[in-house]
């Protein structure tokens, strides 16, 4: 079963509403459907998120014309958004430490220093985690790939192809291709993809992280 320890900062009702809050905040006279696209979620569920916050208070609307309203933020939004900024920050320092802890102990177990070239695979807010803790940990080494977002940019570094990932060229392959810490896991750069394959039909879980760990 998924515990909230294993999920990232963005995931969950709370940042939603947080991010809606924001939105508001910003673009007072947004629509509906804008705000849903700014936000990656349905129509309807913008509309039912909007309209909890006006029934918990933290939101005031404004009917200006024919199906245009003004959203204003009341004194209790203010503090709610305040609340789940922090709450965030919270929840993504402790996503960085843990995923920190975890990288050191496989690069020393992996006998792997800052020299050392490091794969990872997936563009999402746990891949970007990992870049920084391996900054942290002294890896600048570093390459992006992913078939979805080739072309794109993190961290000024070009995304690839993952049948760009030549073995020869990395020590370490990091897969975090979701926003979730059971989608991570580390294994050495020559084992890589046959170790993608039989991930998909079965996997090594530590109990205490939940992160598969490939070795």
């Amino acid at each position: 079963m998924e515990t909230s320890q294993n999920k990232s900062p963005s995931e969950g009702t709370d940042f939603k509403e947080l991010r809606l809050l924001e939105e508001l905040e910003e673009t007072p006279q947004i629509t509906q459907r804008k705000m849903a696209d700014r936000l990656g979620i349905a129509l309807g569920v913008a509309n039912l998120l909007t309209k909890n916050l006006i029934k918990k208070g933290y939101v005031r609307a404004t009917k200006v014309g024919w199906r245009r309203w003004v959203y204003t933020l009341t004194p209790e939004g203010f503090t709610r958004k305040l609340q789940l900024t922090r709450q965030y920050v919270d929840r993504t320092i402790d996503h960085y430490r843990r995923i920190k802890l975890l990288l050191r102990a496989e690069l020393d177990f992996a006998e792997i220093g800052t020299g050392s070239r490091v794969g990872i695979v997936g563009k999402s807010e746990l891949s970007e985690i990992v870049y920084l803790a391996l900054g942290d940990l002294g890896v600048t080494k570093i390459g992006f790939f992913d078939d979805k977002f080739v072309g794109n940019k993190m961290f000024n570094l070009v995304i690839k192809k993952e049948s760009d990932l030549n073995p020869s060229d990395f020590d370490i392959v990091i897969s975090a291709r979701l926003n979730d810490m059971n989608s991570l896991f580390v294994v050495r750069a020559a084992e890589y993809h046959s170790n993608l394959a039989s991930s998909k039909t079965s996997s090594q879980v530590d109990p205490e992280e939940g992160i598969d760990i490939k070795s």
